[in-house]
């Protein structure tokens, strides 16, 4: 049996202003392609849309829609549709065409739609909020989204990115990041969307969505990164003075406390709380060296009267360490590189979990830098570290000092790498190694 479907029914463009972008109606689009769209022929898996345009540039296409091409519109109105987003990763090409929303996190998705036979065509107004239920992760379980829709991600600053829209650049905008996702989505015109996959014959009942935003993945694919040369996790705490595995051994302070709900090492600001761990980071005998750990403050934690050097060798030296708050570092995080720079980064908020991260190339100009949740510092270094200290220590620095060198909160996560990470591997460790919430 053929199903004729309308095609007069085109996704927004994407947006990166925080504005509400303009309706999409049978008379915009003729304003801007001059196409009289006339329908879609769904037939034995192929979609053909007979387009006549001004110019003669299109008069007909053929459209291979992949996995999803014998969906369609079936009349169920109201399907029951999980909807699980992964934006752990999104490409670098897309992320190069947008640098201006990468600029910022982005802390909230959305779904865009349009219904079948509804006028409104994927207004921000109308957009649908979903749930965060992981780091870069979000879900809805809904009954109002019934045919044509795509994602929508917007950022820390009220920007906004769609994955769906046109798929050529236009008046100064790059293409839609669906001109990546051939295999996932349907083509209308001059417009890519998703569709949600009703199949004629078949009872369509409740529906489980999982998509990689701006791709055909399921789940993202992180970029991989060196295999770690000694890591420790609190999960792999047992109980007792030590906390180890086959690569490492470190020795837990006497008010060291594991806090099971955390899972993770409660640091008090004394030095009994300190963790100390032989193991040699210097930079004979690792040139190039990545120190990677997971930490979340505790709301008295003071940055103000303490320097904050929660992990590292120092031995008064400004050696190997990551760096939370000390005043002689600008006051943000920051990284012992033998002497006291301005990393131009923030001091962490307390009460979340943050993944810290100091790559160190000895002796390379502008090879050493921090990262504080997948974002490097806008200054970079160059490291020339002395040898510092054969055991290192963790929330804080061992021995005495005259002003504290430590944190108040929690540690779950450290790591180290024999190497510098590339901007897209620190991302992705943030990614990867960071609990939720």
């Amino acid at each position: 049996m053929m199903t004729t479907v309308p095609c007069d029914e085109a996704p927004l463009l994407k947006t990166t202003d925080g504005g509400v972008p303009p309706t999409r109606t049978k008379s915009s689009i003729s304003r801007l392609s001059t196409a009289v769209l006339s329908f879609v022929v769904v037939l034995s898996g192929v979609v053909a849309l007979d387009t006549s345009v001004a110019g003669g540039n299109i008069t007909k296409h053929v459209f291979n829609l992949g996995g999803i091409e014998d969906f369609g519109f079936t009349g169920n109105w109201n399907p029951e549709v999980t909807f699980t987003l992964d934006a752990s990763w999104i490409s670098r090409v897309v992320r190069d065409e947008n640098p201006g929303f990468f600029a910022h996190a982005y802390t909230e998705a959305y779904i865009v739609r349009h219904n079948y036979g509804n006028p409104n065509f994927f207004e921000t107004w109308d957009a649908v909020p979903m749930t965060r239920v992981g780091l870069r992760k979000w879900q809805l379980i809904t009954t109002e989204v019934n045919y044509e829709y795509g994602f929508a991600l917007k950022n820390e600053n009220g920007d906004w990115l769609r994955e769906i829209g046109l798929w050529f650049a236009t008046g100064g905008q790059p293409a839609s990041p669906s001109i990546h996702m051939e295999e996932c989505t349907v083509t209308f015109g001059f417009y890519k969307n998703r569709l949600v996959p009703q199949r004629h014959g078949e009872d369509n009942g409740p529906l489980d969505l999982a998509n990689c935003f701006a791709a055909c993945d399921i789940e993202c694919v992180l970029p991989d990164a060196p295999p770690p040369m000694a890591s420790l996790s609190a999960a792999q705490y047992t109980g007792g003075p030590t906390w180890g595995n086959d690569k490492i051994m470190c020795t837990l302070g006497s008010e060291t406390r594991f806090d099971a709900n955390e899972t993770a090492f409660f640091i008090n600001g004394g030095p009994l709380s300190i963790i100390e761990c032989p193991y040699d980071i210097g930079p004979t005998r690792f040139p190039k060296l990545t120190i990677e750990v997971v930490f979340k403050l505790a709301p008295e934690f003071d940055p103000i009267s303490s320097r904050g050097w929660i992990f590292g060798h120092d031995d008064g030296h400004y050696d190997r360490s990551f760096i939370i708050s000390d005043s002689r570092f600008g006051g943000g995080i920051g990284s012992g590189i033998g002497s006291a720079y301005d990393s131009g980064a923030p001091t962490p908020t307390k009460g979340v979990w943050h993944h810290g991260l100091a790559v160190f190339q000895q002796g390379v100009t502008d090879g050493s830098y921090t990262a504080l949740d997948g974002v490097i510092s806008p200054n970079k270094a160059t490291a020339n570290n002395n040898e510092g200290l054969e055991t290192f220590s963790v929330g804080g620095l061992a021995g005495t000092w005259s002003t504290p060198h430590s944190m108040v909160g929690w540690i779950t996560y450290f790591n180290f790498y024999d190497g510098s990470l590339s901007e897209d591997q620190v991302e992705a460790m943030y990614v990867k190694n960071t609990p939720w919430p």
